[in-house]
């Protein structure tokens, strides 16, 4: 007889099937013991979240996810809502004369901000896990636009955690960029926010979206499961050998 877990676990990978491929499995996310596509997003007394950060999943990939699906198993009775963001809006907001300079300009996206975090550890030689993981990701060059490829709107496909630099800029313009740019999508007109329940599901489109984790709930026990469902050919980004940290 199947466990409820299971149970669960196959009912999450054929859905997220119906969208795509779904992703191998992540290179330091926990995962289900029977389903590594699925992997484990939780809280625990005593292990608070982390510092959380406005980011689209996996930018860092040459070839970034397509979508996801978050299916909670449970929640605290308040907070811990998730903040979704339409960079698409961000983008058509723009004045005329930034989205033409924008077009000809690629940002470097890099996995950025989980060594020493909670899927941290030590290794036997004393070396940070992720941090030797990381060296299979080489640094990715991206255009900052890039069309969506099914409904063809342009998107500002940048995102708060994983965007490092922009190149052909100084790092001090780079910077203030970014900072200008990610200011204008933290505005609530931009924005949708969900509050999770038992058995909640959201699905969203990973190639035209930031999200947020609000962390105001402590450590108050909170499990999601996630599936991510494999990216299109036409978002590949070009890997570099510069390595950003």
């Amino acid at each position: 007889m199947l466990s409820g877990s299971k149970i669960i676990g196959e009912a999450h990978t054929a859905l997220g099937q119906r969208f795509g491929i779904l992703e191998p499995p992540h290179p330091f996310f926990p995962h289900l013991i029977d389903n590594d596509q699925i992997v484990i997003i939780e809280t625990a007394r005593g292990n608070p979240p982390g510092q959380s950060y406005w980011h689209t999943d996996m930018t860092w990939q040459t070839v970034p996810p397509k979508c996801s699906i978050l299916h909670a198993q449970y929640v605290p009775e308040s907070g811990g809502d998730t903040i979704w963001c339409d960079m698409a809006a961000v983008w058509s907001d723009l004045p005329t004369a930034d989205q033409s300079e924008l077009r000809s300009l690629d940002a470097v996206h890099a996995l950025h901000a989980f060594t020493g975090s909670r899927y941290d550890h030590l290794d036997a030689n004393g070396n940070s896990v992720i941090t030797e993981r990381s060296q299979a990701y080489p640094s990715i060059r991206r255009p900052m636009m890039q069309p969506h490829p099914e409904t063809g709107q342009e998107v500002l496909f940048i995102n708060e955690q994983f965007t490092r630099s922009i190149l052909g800029l100084s790092e001090a313009d780079s910077q203030e960029r970014l900072s200008r740019l990610f200011n204008k999508a933290r505005q609530t007109q931009y924005q949708v926010r969900f509050s999770w329940q038992k058995g909640s599901v959201a699905i969203w489109d990973n190639r035209v979206t930031q999200h947020y984790a609000v962390t105001d709930y402590g450590d108050e026990p909170r499990r999601l499961h996630r599936a991510t469902i494999k990216g299109e050919p036409s978002l590949t980004g070009v890997p570099i050998q510069t390595k950003l940290v």
